[in-house]
């Protein structure tokens, strides 16, 4: 799909409401990289991010040099380099908020030479949204973090977006929906870029209509509306993209009245190309007890099947991305032998970490009102689950709902204790390293290594 920047730049300086163009030059004097043109493109739904447009005479390669005004320029950052074109279209993230900027072409020559080009030009940063600002308070929340990536943050409140914080603990990078809707949840793409699950019809549970693709610097690269081709359930909880482009999420689904699960698997034009239902595992339903399974996260494992979390089951599931069949239940009454000690109660964000291991977050609930992390060691051959991590989080970050954990590349573990607003980094004995505060609950967060691509 045509990025809405793509087509706002093909109208150049037409007037439309949130874009804003400056500073357009033309430079035939620089023999090297002869610049013929540059122009900046705003938007308010990504204030600390902008689009730089570039023209040579000659195809070149191109990145973008830029600092605050107020600033040396020997603290300047820069962009990722483009491919060899004429024109170029560079983004530049990390902004400070209402900045004025100063900056510079750099043209790239086929050998990796780099020259700076034309004058140095400027622009000025947009405005942290107050949604943001509501909910994250920057002088509350100060970090000294050695690693060197950033922490995406999902809210689970309304009005919301989505923003990635730094290793200081400042917003390096946020984005808002259309109004009037709401982020119920995103995830990194293989590609790099967003897909993010929107509500526009103020759905109370975590389900929404719109699944979009979007890269960080704003360019659409898919949406879909769920009535539209094969969208023809409502996503809710959770939604990843395989190495393909398809897009596999967790559905609502109804039988004889009765709420069930499924998965929806829509290729890159929005066509279904599979689909499953928990009806086809639970046979036996008397309506008297049953209750919704109530999958709430999905990941495509190594070997390409699907691992999904059903917290009314206090279980986790393995299923056959090809047959559909449940190849195992680790849990409350499942088919994987574990310890007693380690049985977990309403989960969430059940993946396979970075050692091999199978990690969720183990809510708890009134009988045992503490939360903790959980990890496996599982043989899938003999069907027996051996306890990795079994770490109890402090009491004050007990989350009976919602709420993710997963292991960073230093060994420690990043939580997000959904209801109490706090992400918490804690090493394996529980110890807190630091935590980060938000004024309403926090749906998930993950650590994201290279957001940015540089």
């Amino acid at each position: 799909m045509r990025s809405v920047f793509a087509f706002f730049c093909s109208i150049l300086l037409t007037f439309v409401p949130g874009i804003t163009f400056t500073g357009c030059t033309r430079d035939d004097t620089d023999p090297a990289s002869k610049l013929e043109s540059t122009h900046v493109l705003t938007h308010e739904t990504l204030p600390l991010s902008v689009h730089i447009k570039c023209s040579f005479a000659q195809s070149a390669s191109a990145r973008i040099k830029y600092w605050p005004a107020t600033e040396n320029e020997a603290g300047a950052m820069v962009s990722a380099i483009s491919d060899v074109k004429r024109n170029h279209t560079l983004s530049i993230f990390e902004l400070k908020e209402k900045t004025d900027y100063h900056y510079k072409v750099i043209h790239v020559s086929e050998n990796g030479t780099e020259t700076e080009v034309g004058q140095v030009q400027h622009f000025t940063s947009g405005a942290v949204p107050t949604w943001l600002t509501a909910y994250y308070t920057l002088d509350q929340n100060v970090l000294q973090e050695n690693l060197p990536g950033y922490y995406l943050f999902v809210p689970a409140s309304k009005p919301n977006g989505l923003f990635l914080v730094d290793k200081a603990g400042k917003i390096a990078w946020c984005w808002s929906p259309p109004p009037n809707t709401m982020v119920k949840t995103a995830r990194f793409t293989p590609k790099g870029s967003l897909l993010i699950l929107i509500d526009e019809n103020s759905n109370p549970m975590a389900d929404g209509n719109v699944l979009l693709e979007t890269t960080l610097a704003g360019d659409t690269l898919s949406y879909f509306r769920m009535g539209e081709k094969g969208f023809d359930k409502s996503v809710h909880h959770d939604m990843q993209m395989d190495e393909n482009g398809n897009i596999i999420a967790i559905t609502n689904e109804m039988q004889n009245s009765l709420p069930g699960d499924g998965i929806i698997v829509l290729n890159g034009q929005g066509q279904k190309i599979w689909e499953w239902s928990t009806f086809s595992e639970l046979t036996q339903i008397d309506p008297a007890t049953y209750a919704q399974p109530w999958g709430n996260s999905l990941v495509i494992d190594k070997d390409h099947n699907y691992i999904v979390s059903f917290r009314a089951l206090s279980q986790v599931w393995k299923i056959n991305a090809n047959t559909g069949k449940v190849m195992w239940k680790l849990g409350k009454n499942g088919t994987v032998k574990m310890p007693e000690s380690s049985q977990f109660m309403f989960q969430h964000f059940a993946h396979r970490n970075a050692s091999d291991d199978i990690m969720l977050f183990d809510n708890g609930a009134a009988a045992r009102p503490h939360s903790r992390i959980l990890s496996f060691t599982l043989n899938e051959s003999t069907l027996e689950a051996t306890t990795k991590i079994n770490l109890t989080l402090p009491n004050d970050a007990y989350s009976a709902i919602m709420g993710s954990a997963s292991l960073l590349p230093d060994g420690n573990v990043l939580s997000a204790s959904a209801m109490t607003g706090k992400l918490l980094k804690t090493d394996l004995t529980g110890a807190t390293v630091w935590t980060l505060k938000t004024a309403s609950p926090i749906y998930r967060a993950e650590y994201i290594a290279n957001p940015f691509g540089k």
